[in-house]
């Protein structure tokens, strides 16, 4: 059952007061509470002390009289008023209304059903206007405090409306763009301009969105068609977001990419008895993963291959870091183990930041095409041309972890025609599919069974987009990076300065 209308009568003629409570009483199925007050004072008082949903006010009081009588009720109380009023004078109906009152009925012409009818109406239109109001202010609010620009224009791009913060290269408020055309107000007169053709566009009914620059500042803009009630297109709506600095960090971002880049071998090295690959594959522009290839002394050759936990700018400027001391430690270390633990001792003592990252290094020895390797927390995978597997690695934690850490070295292993070692990153094995089922070793194995006769370079590309097929995907979540080593020619006798074991 609906809870009943309270209704505050404020008024001072005992026989309306009587002939009210007689019509709202007889007025089934409504059902009304009604409070009464014969002076303006008591009214406001009950009006404190109680909740009402409605007020009929007399403008002629003991202690008030015409509209001030209204003026002062309003200004203490946002309760919906309806007029009661035995004044006839038109003029004062419409300063009341005009002032807010919901309605201005005269005494003795209006029946009990008329004013159920206006009472009821008069709460929801009031209900209705005071969401809407309070919708309004909200999406005032949001829109005055939003870093961007919203506009509305006519046909001629001439701007009708606008909100937001303003535009950061203007020095104009919102309010004092009206009026300007979009050419003028952005400073461009090319009918090429982006800005331009979106507007243009979305005149002929279409909704784009591009970014374009304005006194050195860059923009993203989404213009689309403003129709009337009818449909018909009678200007635009738009919206344009500052996005300078976004702008600038994408250009950092690819110019780190570009350094990261050139920092990456750019060439397969030419080592006798074996073939060399490889390629990282970022999950955004930068990775932190990194492989490269560094002449080692006695000829040996050394390939190195680096996981920087995550991705990204961050990691890659890490991998720039390890690399670099990694190189330093080549020229200063006799074999793979021991530029390990150089650049293991230089990233540890790198300051506060405590960069580790988990790497496996291995030497190639062209004379009796041999590998030796160390590793700090990555292992590798010979896979022999009879197809067994031989997992690769030593019971050592990443660079950058422990400054005392030892990185044994491996005796050397002989490789005949048609092996493979794959190193790569965890990105390759750690790739998952929908029902989290991972890319695996197994998988990775298979590839290089199935391509073992194509160069290395095409081995490399075939398990990078058999990880992407198994993941169901073009681009990957994650840095992926792999290196493979063949070996190619008859090997030579081991010579005894190369079977030392560290």
């Amino acid at each position: 059952m609906p809870k009943p209308l309270r209704v505050l009568l404020i008024e001072d003629n005992l026989d309306d007061v009587v002939l009210v409570r007689q019509t709202l009483r007889d007025a089934a199925p409504h059902d009304f509470e009604i409070e009464s007050a014969t002076r303006l004072e008591d009214g406001l008082r009950l009006l404190k002390e109680q909740s009402f949903d409605i007020v009929l006010l007399d403008l002629t009081l003991p202690d008030s009289f015409g509209i001030e009588t209204y003026d002062r009720l309003h200004s203490l109380s946002d309760v919906p008023v309806v007029v009661l009023s035995g004044d006839t004078n038109d003029e004062v109906a419409l300063v009341a209304l005009e002032r807010g009152a919901q309605d201005y009925l005269v005494k003795g012409t209006v029946s009990g059903d008329l004013l159920v009818r206006m009472l009821r109406y008069s709460i929801t239109r009031h209900r209705l206007t005071s969401e809407l109001q309070e919708s309004e202010q909200r999406f005032r609010v949001l829109s005055e405090q939003m870093p961007a620009l919203l506009w509305t224009t006519d046909r001629q791009m001439r701007f009708t409306s606008s909100r937001g913060r303003g535009v950061p290269s203007k020095p104009l408020a919102p309010d004092q763009i009206v009026g300007q055309t979009v050419a003028a107000f952005f400073g461009t007169k090319s009918p090429k301009a982006p800005l331009i053709i979106l507007h243009e566009r979305a005149l002929n009914g279409e909704s784009q969105s591009a970014p374009f620059d304005s006194d050195g500042h860059w923009y993203h803009a989404h213009v689309e068609p403003l129709k009337n009630a009818v449909g018909e297109i009678i200007g635009t709506i738009g919206v344009a977001v500052d996005i300078t600095n976004e702008h600038k960090l994408r250009r950092d971002v690819e110019a780190a990419h570009r350094i990261q880049q050139h920092l990456l071998p750019s060439a397969q090295p030419n080592v006798r008895g074996f073939e060399i690959a490889g390629s990282c594959y970022p999950a955004e522009h930068c990775s932190g993963d990194f492989f490269d290839y560094i002449p080692m002394s006695r000829g040996r050759f050394a390939v190195v291959l680096a996981d920087v936990s995550g991705h990204g700018f961050g990691p890659s400027i890490l991998a720039a870091t390890i690399r670099s001391y990694l190189r330093t430690a080549a020229v200063l270390g006799n074999q793979v183990h021991e530029m390990l633990a150089l650049g293991n001792r230089l990233l540890v003592n790198d300051g506060d930041a405590n960069p580790f990252a988990s790497v496996f290094t291995v030497s190639l020895d062209s004379t009796s095409r041999s590998i030796q390797f160390s590793s700090a927390g990555h292992p590798a995978h010979l896979i022999r041309k009879g197809g067994a597997v031989e997992k690769l690695e030593t019971p050592c934690v990443p660079i950058g972890v422990r400054e005392d850490e030892v990185f044994p070295l491996s005796r050397p292993i002989p490789l005949e025609r048609g092996d493979v070692l794959l190193i790569a990153s965890d990105g390759v094995f750690e790739t998952r599919r929908e029902d989290k089922e991972f890319f695996g070793v197994d998988r990775a194995v298979a590839v290089i069974n199935k391509y073992r006769s194509r160069p290395p370079c095409e081995i490399v590309n075939h398990i990078y987009q058999a990880a992407c097929n198994f993941a169901g995907t073009t681009h990957l979540d994650d840095d992926l990076t792999v290196v493979i080593v063949k070996a190619v020619t008859r090997r030579r006798p081991v010579s005894e300065d190369s079977t030392s074991a560290d």
